[in-house]
């Protein structure tokens, strides 16, 4: 998927023509609206990191076996990948490699809480293995005594993979009640908001079964300190076959008559058919989107990854360029909770394979849904696969995107050397974190353009020098450019993708947030709180951006005065909403007083970014209606 960028906010300058006296005109005089700007600034969801926090939730249960072992398999090309950046292995990288990587291994087994079930004697009274990274016991010796598995570059990756193997190997004695999304969450929360959580933290509380209350905090700085870091990509793989139970109240565990009169007979069923969040039984997945996304300043620090039950053919056909229908996944017949009688107590298998089978995994794939949303990274994969492999690749695709930087979800207009009409901004850690850089005088490309406040704290806002596209790709100077041209980009943001890059000499420093701000001609009186409409749910309005061969959308929306019925249409050369026409005639009866219709070719219109357009484009009439003041 394509990493969303978040809108921060729209200015709008007012333009105004300077006149000579004495100059002669060749139109004759009439209101003309005024030329606004849009100043566009958005923020590239990730910050420039080098390290990796990378946690596997593992189901534990009876029926995992095999599927650990698939998972075992895929490990060292894993980290072999993440620690060279060579995602094809034809030597060269493919994106930022990793410098520093954690891994850290917690099961789903969360125990029964307060409740104590009989039939089903691994689940017991307590927190089970409660969210805590796995550490030396006698059947892993060798392993960390704290539970992070610490690999740096120049380590001995071997040994390295063959420990967290060892680790990732928990056996199949756990839980038959899994609750992944709650074990994921309470083993990276910390107990309080911290400099590395997002603005607004509201750290979640978890299940004390002696009391029964709410009132404990997560282990990132207690039983798993040290795990989750400042400045990271924070990745959570959830591995299961089962559907997700984590419980709001685990009465629901109990298997007393009592307890079958409120809940049902069927303690294996109870998870499903009380999984709507009225029941006020499980805990609503948004309680795992916002606990997630929470942990990092920017989302597209967080990846997600699933590997459960999702048919092979579901995750494939739903898959897009932009990331996963995820209504089409929780819509298709084989997602739903549908009881079978062919075996007691059971739901009809969302897939099977070889080796077991695997029930809808619908919780799993709400919270992947709602953090795509956030701008999180998510991949998916059927747990019914026999080779991991796919699966892998899908996360290591998502740590990829995080540690290249955002790629941008439409492209903008280049002049011929490959310049936009944008600028961008460094926002430096502040003094006093495990950042090096925290002024702008030390980097390259850069100078002091503002001090600025983020979270209460002061940080320096850095102006970064902006190359053509031919100096930007050669390297030879410092700064940024608009790359739609080179081969990583290619690999990070697919064929026709576009990104923001930075020559080597000019990396940001780590921890800093860089902020993309672009200016675009509107019409007037368009001041939109966003201006693109990349969405078909979101019609486009006069001067909000498009993209050629769009206008339909264009056309669904139209908010011109006085100009009820104009359908909109794309212009080619500014890649703007706008009203077509035939003379200056059309340009008033569309309720657009003062604008002419522009009758030159599109390469004529485009002037220097003609060579941008398409021949066939160029060679067109433009045949829009324009504001004289601004063209």
């Amino acid at each position: 998927m394509r990493m969303r960028l978040r809108s921060l906010g729209i200015a709008v300058s007012l333009l105004v023509p300077s006149l000579t006296l004495g100059a002669c005109l060749e139109r004759r005089l009439e209101s003309v609206a005024p030329c606004t700007r849009s100043s566009v600034t958005q923020a590239l969801a990730v910050h420039y990191v080098d390290s990796v926090d990378l946690l596997f939730v593992i189901d534990d249960s009876g029926s995992m076996d095999e599927e650990q072992r698939s998972l075992e398999r895929e490990l060292p090309r894993l980290v072999s990948v993440l620690a060279s950046g060579d995602r094809d292995g034809d030597g060269a990288e493919d994106f930022r490699p990793v410098r520093s990587l954690h891994v850290g291994v917690v099961s789903t087994d969360l125990g029964a809480g307060v409740a104590t079930p009989h039939t089903l004697g691994a689940c017991v009274h307590g927190s089970g293995d409660d969210g805590r990274l796995r550490r030396t016991d006698a059947v892993c010796s060798g392993l960390p005594a704290d539970g992070v598995f610490d690999f740096a570059r120049g380590d001995d990756l071997g040994a390295f993979v063959s420990t967290v193997q060892c680790g990732a190997s928990l056996g199949t004695d756990g839980c038959g009640l899994e609750q992944p999304l709650e074990a994921a969450l309470e083993a990276i929360s910390p107990a309080d908001a911290t400099g590395w959580t997002a603005a607004g933290y509201d750290a979640p509380r978890f299940l004390d079964p002696d009391t029964g209350l709410r009132s404990r905090a997560g282990h990132a700085e207690g039983a798993n300190a040290g795990f989750v870091r400042d400045d990271s990509v924070l990745a959570v793989v959830v591995v299961t076959d089962e559907e997700d139970c984590s419980a709001s109240d685990t009465a629901i565990f109990g298997d007393d008559a009592a307890t079958a009169a409120r809940f049902g007979g069927d303690v294996q069923l109870r998870c499903t058919r009380l999984a709507d969040p009225g029941a006020g039984v499980l805990h609503a997945v948004d309680r795992y989107v916002r606990g997630l996304v929470g942990l990092r300043r920017e989302p597209g620090l967080v990846v997600f990854s699933a590997i459960a039950g999702i048919p092979h053919d579901l995750v494939a056909s739903a898959a897009t360029e932009r990331g996963f229908d995820f209504d089409a996944i929780l819509g298709d017949p084989r997602m739903g909770y549908e009881e079978t009688g062919e075996r007691a107590n059971f739901l009809r298998d969302a897939c099977t394979s070889p080796s077991g089978s695997a029930d809808p995994a619908r919780r799993v794939i709400e919270t992947a849904r709602g953090l795509a949303n956030e701008g999180a990274g998510v991949s998916l994969a059927s747990i019914c696969d026999e080779d991991f492999g796919p699966a892998i690749d899908g996360v290591i695709a998502r740590i990829a995107d995080a540690l290249n930087g955002a790629c941008l979800p439409r492209d903008l207009n280049p002049d011929a050397e490959g310049r936009v009409d944008c600028e961008v901004f460094e926002v430096l850690p502040t003094p006093g974190t495990t950042s090096a850089v925290t002024a702008c005088s030390g980097l390259a490309g850069r100078e002091l353009f503002e001090v600025v406040e983020r979270g209460g704290t002061m940080h320096e806002r850095c102006r970064v020098t902006q190359l053509d596209r031919a100096t930007g790709l050669a390297g030879s100077a410092a700064g940024w450019f608009y790359d739609d041209a080179s081969e990583e980009r290619r690999a990070s943001c697919g064929d026709d993708g576009q990104r923001i890059s930075f020559t080597e000499i000019a990396r940001p420093a780590l921890g800093s947030v860089i902020e993309l701000e672009c200016l675009q001609t509107i019409g007037p009186a368009q001041e939109h709180a966003a201006v693109s409409c990349d969405e078909a749910s979101a019609p486009c309005e006069l001067g909000m951006f498009c993209e050629p061969g769009d206008g339909d959308r264009c056309g669904t929306g139209t908010s011109l005065p006085d100009g009820a019925g104009v359908a909109l249409v794309c212009d080619e050369v500014e890649r703007l909403c706008a009203a077509p026409c035939t003379n200056d005639a059309d340009c008033r009866t569309a309720g657009l007083s003062g604008y002419v219709c522009d009758l030159r070719t599109n390469g004529e219109a485009a002037g220097t970014g003609a060579t941008e357009l398409d021949p066939a484009i160029a060679a067109a009439t433009r045949a829009r209606c324009v504001n004289p003041t601004c063209h």
